[in-house]
């Protein structure tokens, strides 16, 4: 995988990084029950901009990521905060998946950097325990943004991975939000349904 995030790791928890992991972090505390039992997943979690406020109320969280620098920020904020219930991974996970299971897993602002959608999907299913959420974040298609993504399309996709209660809500929108041009945030819930085997193929 690349590490082209190294090189942004000292800088990246710039205002706009700041107010909107916060975004994220307030529409994720309304909708989940009780962190404070909740064993997380961030996937790509960078410099803990998300993973740091989730732990102070869960119950442990792990934060993967691929770029070591970003993980140095994050564990040098662990530290200050003091902040104990939290594990750093450098680790590319669709090489290489973890032997565990997460109630949920949190991906934001990650999603359109992954090459494949469906392995990422498949990863996320099985890294959750039966009726663990995924809580995705990211943005949404545009005309002058196609890196984004069509909520339409996404929230099929989760279904035919397995995932059921799927549902989006629009968290933030600005000009100038996701690679110079207008776009939304968007906040996606989908729950791990424990009645379903799926065979992902």
């Amino acid at each position: 995988m690349r590490h082209d995030f190294n090189h942004k790791a000292e800088t990246f928890d710039s205002p706009k990084n700041i107010f909107l992991a916060n975004l994220v972090y307030q529409a994720i505390e309304k909708q989940v029950d009780l962190l404070s039992d909740k064993e997380i997943l961030d996937f790509g979690g960078g410099t803990g901009l998300l993973a740091l406020p989730l732990a102070k109320q869960a119950k442990s969280v792990t934060l993967v990521d691929i770029s070591e620098k970003m993980l140095e920020q994050a564990r040098l904020k662990a530290e200050q905060q003091e902040i104990k219930n939290i594990q750093f991974l450098e680790q590319n996970l669709l090489a290489k998946p973890l032997e565990q299971e997460f109630d949920l897993i949190v991906v934001c602002r990650v999603l359109h950097h992954m090459p494949d959608l469906d392995e990422s999907l498949s990863l996320f299913h099985q890294h959750l325990r039966e009726n663990g959420q995924l809580l995705l974040a990211d943005f949404t298609k545009t005309e002058a943004n196609h890196h984004g993504f069509d909520l339409a399309e996404l929230e099929k996709q989760l279904i035919e991975h397995g995932f059921s209660s799927v549902h989006s809500q629009i968290l933030y929108s600005a000009e100038d939000l996701f690679q110079g041009n207008y776009s939304e945030l968007f906040l996606t819930v989908a729950q791990k349904s424990g009645s379903l085997s799926t065979v992902v193929g």
